[in-house]
């Protein structure tokens, strides 16, 4: 005897489960449902196989391949549409010589089919079914059979009202191969809805079996938990994987001697530390338990960890992948989704499906940052808009835009629903760069301001930025209004007639340009002729700036000028490529200078005539020097306080305050508010020039820095060969974020005896040439350590001995 599997199932209801593999794959004590079935069948001495496959076919063809590895032949049919039940198995009927019994890759059954087999046989009938008494019949197919078992009423999956017996239809099907006469090719056909009804109204005789033994559909998370616990009790007469304590633990397990396991599921490569309670769960390949956790009734897919002190209470699903920290809470009954990082301390009441991340702290900066249709989706990004909108006040106007990403357009438009729903109205800038969006709202156009863009760091990753007012990032303490709105879902929304409105922005490009013109010397620019290479990162700036550098009597190559959403993330592999292919373009024309723009228009990096490249502090440097030869009477320069000190040196020579900050763009924003600074500059290719714009604009900053050139009669190559250089050493430290505050504590400590800036960090200075400074990253779990000295040798030596002093605290903690 053949026996067709049905293995195509979604397995939906067992999400997350089954997010990364079908339903027939999800394991039971250790192997895939399906195995078992396999097992099951080859019992009955039956080992030539038809797998019906519809839903990832190659994850079940991948572990099963021919059957030759089990005992068994193995064929597949996977089919290019749904044809029902019946009419998948229609297209088996070419490898199907005689009698088969069709059995579904996902129930979890030990009956005896040699006994069905030989009750068909002695029917002699087309069909026969195994049916069983359930004690709840409504999600089943329903059967009554008469005195002969033969099946005279059938109904599938009875409301409470149509229930007539509690003798259910199992999914298990004797049939000889005339059945196919009865089941039309090419066409949806359902067994239970189309075929068993046929055939009882055209009289056909068809009778079921009343089976004994163990039968469980897997359909739900419950019941996975709870066939795996029964499993473990031995109900399935042909498993038995229980070891002396009532668990099933893989050999390639690591259980530590103190760990308390009890009637649990451990899979392959599992590590439980000392101290660690499991009872009644299933962990799947890869799991780690760190000491002292608490698991009780729940799942936790592969590759999960799960930090010290962390108690998952009853019925908790995880998915794959997922970072759980130290000290956590998990309620009852909940999902989480794959891919999830849960910080340390938080406590998990609702399931986390979509939200990638349990955003303990959902900005960063005025920022958020999420992957891509998971984090930021349009479920997430509408009930963000709402909020956002409840927080700017019913009846005002918002200013949204956007990059030319996919996902950046299908966000902006979920969130500008939950803003209008709100009773906020939207101005829609569509595709811009930030900087104009920013230079709309200082033009008094909205109460707020949002832009949509694909992360420039991550290419599965998008950026949410809010804009106050006046175009400045928005302060923490409106960010943490926003916070505390989205996770206390205390906001409303506005009554139907209140809603808001929806109108396209007008115009904006044409004000942008008389500002930003109206901001530069034309006539030393034009006078001066450069020759120039443009490097646009295939960003929105490539359908702007060119009408502007119409106007500068230049002589332009453009790189990477069109729009490109899959061009726009760079790694800095890929960065550090196109940048040399910008210096090789500048010193194989002969051409004045070359700029790479980033793909929001916000920061810039400079290639000198001869190849050189300039970025971070010494572009800074070159490009202050510049801006104090042509601009007199300047008071104040204000930089972050990572900056080098060539700044300070730069700056005194010109008579000039350094203003030192904290290193973010709201910090270096606010500095513009005092009236004597008169320019900003940042360590990663972005300046402020309050004149024009209190943010970092990177056509601007080119414009500016052509601008300087020409007026100050010289050229970066003469302006870099006359400015200090002094020697700079970074390392970055990995540490725990527990770690971070002890860590700065104690360096403050050890360094009492040299003068200290606390702006942002601990910096210190050694001498009057040499400072080092210590600064946590705010995402990462690392610090930074900034060496600098006027020679080479003496910035190696203190970065050694600081580098030691900092990793000896981590190593004592």
């Amino acid at each position: 005897m053949q026996a067709v599997i049905m293995a195509g199932g979604f397995g939906t209801r067992l999400r997350p489960l089954t997010n990364n593999i079908p339903k027939p794959m999800v394991p039971i004590v250790n192997k895939p449902i399906l195995e078992h079935i396999i097992n099951l069948l080859k019992t009955h001495k039956i080992k030539d196989y038809v797998v019906l496959l519809f839903y990832m076919p190659e994850t079940i063809q991948k572990y099963l391949g021919d059957g030759s590895r089990f005992g068994v032949k193995i064929k597949y049919v996977v089919p290019d549409q749904d044809f029902g039940t019946a009419g998948a198995v229609k297209l088996a009927e070419k490898y199907i010589r005689d009698k088969f019994v069709v059995i579904s890759g996902d129930v979890l059954t030990d009956f005896n089919l040699s006994e069905i087999k030989d009750f068909h046989d002695r029917k002699n009938t087309v069909a026969t079914l195994s049916l069983y008494r359930s004690k709840n019949p409504l999600q089943f197919g329903i059967v009554l059979t008469d005195k002969k078992d033969r099946i005279v009423r059938f109904l599938e999956k009875p409301s409470s009202s149509e229930v007539f017996s509690d003798t259910i239809n199992t999914g298990i099907y004797f049939f000889n191969k005339e059945i196919f006469n009865y089941i039309p090719e090419g066409e949806n056909f359902d067994f239970s809805q189309n075929l068993f009804p046929l055939l009882l109204k055209s009289g056909v005789p068809i009778y079921g079996f009343k089976t004994k033994g163990y039968w469980r559909d897997v359909g739900n998370l419950e019941e996975y938990i709870e066939a795996n616990m029964d499993t473990l009790k031995g109900k399935l007469s042909y498993i038995k994987v229980t070891d002396k304590r009532g668990n099933c633990i893989s050999s390639k397990s690591k259980i530590d001697k103190n760990a308390d396991i009890d009637n649990s599921i451990i899979g392959d490569n599992v590590v439980i530390e000392k101290g660690a309670v499991i009872k009644n769960s299933v962990l799947w390949n890869g799991v780690k338990v760190s000491s002292g956790s608490r698991l009780l009734f729940d799942v936790i897919g592969n590759n999960c960890y799960i930090g010290t002190g962390t108690r998952i209470n009853d019925y908790v699903f995880i998915g794959e992948n997922c970072n759980i920290g130290n000290n956590v809470f998990i309620s009852s009954s909940l999902k989480i989704w794959d891919n999830k990082q849960i910080e340390n301390g938080d406590k998990v009441t609702r399931s986390l499906i979509y939200d990638d991340r349990f955003f303990s702290d959902l900005f960063t900066d005025s920022r958020i940052t999420g992957l891509s249709n998971l984090q930021i989706n349009p479920e997430f990004g509408s009930k963000l808009g709402t909020v956002y909108g409840s927080s700017i006040g019913r009846g005002k106007k918002v200013l949204i835009a956007r990059d030319s990403d996919h996902v950046s357009n299908m966000i902006k438009r979920s969130i500008a629903s939950g803003i209008m729903s709100a009773g906020v109205n939207i101005i829609d800038n569509q595709v811009i760069p930030i900087p104009i969006l920013r230079q709309e709202l200082k033009s008094g156009e909205g109460s707020g301001g949002v832009f949509i863009r694909k992360s420039p760091f991550d290419r599965k990753s998008s950026d949410i930025i809010f804009f106050d007012k006046d175009g400045r990032d928005l302060s923490s303490n409106k960010t943490k209004s926003i916070e505390r709105l989205f996770f206390s879902e205390e906001y409303k929304r506005a009554d139907f007639d209140k809603v808001g409105s929806f109108k396209y922005q007008e115009r904006t490009n044409e004000k942008y340009m008389k500002h930003f013109l109206g901001c530069l010397d034309l006539l030393a620019i034009r006078k001066r002729k450069f020759k120039i290479v443009i490097d646009y990162s295939y960003g929105i700036t490539s359908t702007i700036f060119p009408n502007i550098l119409g106007e500068f009597n230049c002589d332009v190559v453009s790189l990477s000028a069109h729009l490109d959403s899959e061009k726009i993330t760079r790694s800095e592999e890929e960065l550090r490529k196109l940048l040399d292919h910008v210096s090789y373009v500048v010193k194989s024309l002969n051409y004045d200078i070359g700029f790479m723009m980033d793909s929001g228009g916000e920061k810039i990096w400079l290639s000198l005539c001869d190849g050189k490249l300039l970025s971070g502090d010494r572009l800074l440097v070159l490009v202050l020097k510049l801006f104090l030869i042509v601009t007199k009477d300047v008071k104040k320069i204000a930089v972050p306080v990572q900056v080098s000190r060539e700044v300070d040196i730069v700056a005194k020579e010109f008579g000039v305050e350094v203003v030192r900050v904290k290193d973010t763009h709201y910090s270096m924003m606010m500095a513009c508010d005092d009236a004597d600074v008169k320019f900003v500059g940042g360590v990663r290719g972005g300046f402020l020039f309050p004149e024009f714009l209190y943010s970092t604009d990177g056509m601007f900053s080119v414009a500016k820095i052509l601008d300087l050139i020409a007026r100050s009669n010289q050229t970066m190559e003469e302006i870099e060969k006359s400015t200090v250089k002094l020697f700079m050493l970074k390392e970055n430290i990995i540490c725990s974020k527990e770690e971070k505050g002890s860590i700065m504590r104690k360096f403050m400590e050890d360094t009492i005896m040299y003068r200290q800036e606390l702006i942002d960090g601990v910096k210190v200075f050694i001498d009057i040439n040499s400072t080092v400074l210590c600064i946590p990253d705010k995402d990462r779990n690392i610090v930074h350590l900034d060496v600098e000295s006027n020679t080479r040798l003496k910035a190696q030596k203190l970065m050694k001995d600081f580098k030691k002093m900092i990793e000896s605290y981590i190593k004592a903690g």
